[in-house]
């Protein structure tokens, strides 16, 4: 069974996409499916199944967190679980045949900031995805390493860039309408000073009005597929961008 491999975090975030297909002839290696359409059919059913873990510096399972799927626009949620003690959760889709445009929702209490996960792409087959969620505290040290003062009621986005063969993209741009206050990693961490996203593909898109924000990025001189994800006041909205 076909299965694609996330990994959402604050920090560190990476992901394994399956390869899109390749042509000599085309973009440079790495950006072979710029320009494809996306599935337009889907299993009756998609299995989305994952670990949930918190502590960046260490991370360790999270035990009790609610895990939801939802349809983007629709307030019922399509399926849900609770993480076992090894942190893992299991959630079945249903599809009505078509990709599912939508998220997860994470939670577990208030013992971390609240979590929602988007796609790059609607959701087409089975899925893994890993979230790290993160407390207040350190959420309040990573932002002061960034150089930015987090303004309550304000949404932010941690984002990771890919290439079609699933790997992060190093010396992208992302911005972001409406705009934010945007970082890179450097060395592993948030960095102040940083123009464009690092080895591990990371950006960071701080104080963004909480409301539907289009996510967009540029990298080797080609524009990537913009999506959108919904930034939630004093939440963490994790997704990736890719051609």
């Amino acid at each position: 069974m076909h299965r694609t491999t996330h990994k959402v975090s604050f920090v560190f975030l990476a992901a394994g996409l399956a390869a899109c297909g390749s042509d000599s002839t085309g973009p440079a290696a790495g950006f072979e499916c710029i320009g494809q359409a996306l599935p337009t059919t889907a299993p009756a059913l998609i299995n989305v199944t994952g670990m949930v873990s918190s502590n960046v510096l260490s991370p360790a399972p999270v035990h009790g967190a609610y895990i939801y799927a939802f349809r983007r626009g629709d307030t019922t949620h399509l399926a849900g679980d609770t993480t076992d003690t090894p942190g893992h959760y299991s959630v079945d889709i249903t599809t009505r045949g078509t990709p599912v445009d939508g998220y997860l929702a994470v939670s577990d209490s208030g013992h971390h900031i609240d979590t929602y996960a988007y796609p790059a792409v609607p959701l087409a087959s089975n899925q893994i995805e890993n979230v790290l969620m993160i407390s207040g505290s350190e959420f309040t040290f990573l932002a002061a390493a960034a150089g930015v003062t987090p303004v309550a009621g304000d949404g932010f986005i941690g984002v990771v860039v890919k290439n079609c063969a699933g790997t992060p993209i190093a010396g992208a741009t992302v911005t972001s309408s409406p705009a934010g206050t945007v970082r890179y990693n450097a060395g592993g961490a948030p960095s102040p000073s940083a123009t464009s996203t690092a080895d591990d593909g990371v950006a960071y898109i701080a104080n963004v009005a909480a409301v539907n924000v289009t996510v967009m990025a540029s990298a080797s001189g080609h524009t990537l597929r913009q999506h959108i994800v919904n930034a939630r006041a004093d939440a963490i909205t994790l997704t990736e961008i890719q051609p």
